[in-house]
């Protein structure tokens, strides 16, 4: 039997269409394809302003929660200052009212007994009751740092009460900032996951192409094929401390973002490079902005492994760069401490620490 031209394109459209709805039938859509040019573009577009949105406020909550540890600190360094005071005031107040009453006995103004008595601090007061009563000036030079002595411990205490009060405000904020990011990331992880995943596909697909195309020209030229994609490069820094840091930083590919982490099982951007280079003895703050400012700056041109490069404006994301034009980073939630391309539309500066 002869079968038309026509009725074989009708055929063909048959098929077409029960394909077509086969695939609809399976969830299996030509959405699963890699995205095109323009998707891809607005899928990375998007997903960079998803980071900047949420790691400014990650490296605003690493800033004041810094601030507030170190008032913590301050407190505590000032409440044992006040504690020693008043310790010092409670043993020797026997000795005080020995010293007022002798002096009281030996025709000392009743100023002076006052003075003595209503002293909130002895710190300073090393005087025996014989040496004040050698001599006038000697009495009123122990006076004097009487007074001293209790000006000191109000100082302390008006300061002890303005840390705390500060110390309040940092924890308010820094609590605030917490629910922010929990809110961030409860509303945006299904989006940055979606656009991840568009992403991914392209980049595999890029990826394999490229492979193929590099083992092509290493058979053609009988040279070794080149290393899988994902394979963790061999990196050599010019100094031992920038090679410990990049050694270290690279150590930690595949551990996940989180925010506020500073490792060693999780991080974020700044908590990454923190970590890598106090590996290397090298103390950095735990913000990307700062670590800009603490850091020698060096131009696109002199970039060398172990340099940090920070991105946004505000500067909200913080990479190290590892040579070859990659980096090593901690990019944002729901992804891992990975090495990509060190080119990024949103580039500011690179900061070279231990200079």
């Amino acid at each position: 039997m002869n079968v038309s031209i026509a009725q074989r394109r009708i055929f063909r459209a048959a098929i077409a269409a029960c394909l077509v709805a086969s695939l609809a039938v399976t969830g299996l859509s030509t959405s699963n394809a890699a995205p095109n040019k323009a998707e891809l573009t607005a899928a990375r577009e998007r997903l960079q302003e998803l980071e900047k949105d949420f790691e400014i406020v990650v490296e605003e909550y690493n800033l004041v929660n810094a601030e507030y540890e170190s008032l913590q600190k301050q407190i505590a360094e000032t409440s044992e200052k006040v504690a020693t005071l008043e310790k010092h005031m409670v043993t020797t107040k026997d000795e005080a009212v020995a010293i007022a009453v002798q002096i009281y006995k030996s025709g000392g103004s009743t100023g002076s007994l006052e003075a003595v008595l209503s002293s909130k601090s002895l710190a300073d007061m090393d005087t025996s009751i014989q040496y004040l009563q050698t001599s006038q000036e000697a009495q009123a030079e122990v006076f004097e740092r009487l007074d001293a002595a209790n000006q000191e411990l109000n100082v302390e205490l008006d300061r002890l009460e303005a840390q705390r009060a500060k110390a309040d405000e940092a924890r308010d904020r820094v609590l605030a900032l917490k629910a922010e990011i929990e809110e961030k990331i409860a509303s945006q992880q299904d989006e940055i996951a979606e656009l991840n995943e568009k992403i991914e596909r392209a980049e595999a697909k890029k990826r394999a192409r490229e492979l193929a195309a590099a083992r092509a020209a290493a058979r053609e030229a009988g040279t070794p094929a080149p290393p899988p994609p994902g394979t963790i490069p061999t990196v050599h820094a010019t100094n031992a401390n920038a090679q410990t840091a990049v050694d270290a930083a690279l150590s930690q590919v595949g551990k996940p973002y989180v925010y506020a982490a500073a490792g060693p099982d999780s991080y974020d951007c700044s908590g990454l490079t923190m970590w890598a280079w106090a590996q290397a003895g090298v103390s950095l703050p735990h913000n990307s902005g700062m670590q800009y400012a603490a850091t020698a700056h060096v131009a696109q041109s002199d970039w060398q492994p172990g340099d940090l490069l920070v991105f946004g404006s505000p500067i909200h994301h913080v990479a190290m760069y590892i040579g070859g034009g990659q980096m090593v980073e901690a990019p944002y939630t729901g992804e891992y401490v990975r090495v990509v391309s060190a080119y990024r539309s949103d580039y500011v500066g690179a900061g070279r620490p231990g200079i």
